[in-house]
């Protein structure tokens, strides 16, 4: 049985301002739109990019995103 943890990301884009500073940390998961406001192409962050992720989602400003670790 694997104990291997899965981040999921959540966004509220409703809440997002356009600052960026998620993108700008982890352009790996979180992409912004023609408008500057943030999205995923998948909500699942992968292996090794955890840290990242979260660090990005700490920075946001508008407290847009979050992180939950579920089992796998």
């Amino acid at each position: 049985m694997s104990t291997e943890k899965i981040h999921k990301v959540i966004i509220d884009r409703s809440r997002c301002c356009g600052y960026g500073l998620c993108a700008t940390i982890c352009p790996e998961v979180y992409k912004l739109d023609a408008d500057g406001i943030v999205f995923l192409e998948s909500d699942v962050v992968p292996a090794g990019l955890e840290e990242s992720a979260k660090e990005g989602a700490e920075s946001c400003p508008a407290e847009a995103i979050r992180i939950e670790i579920a089992a796998e």
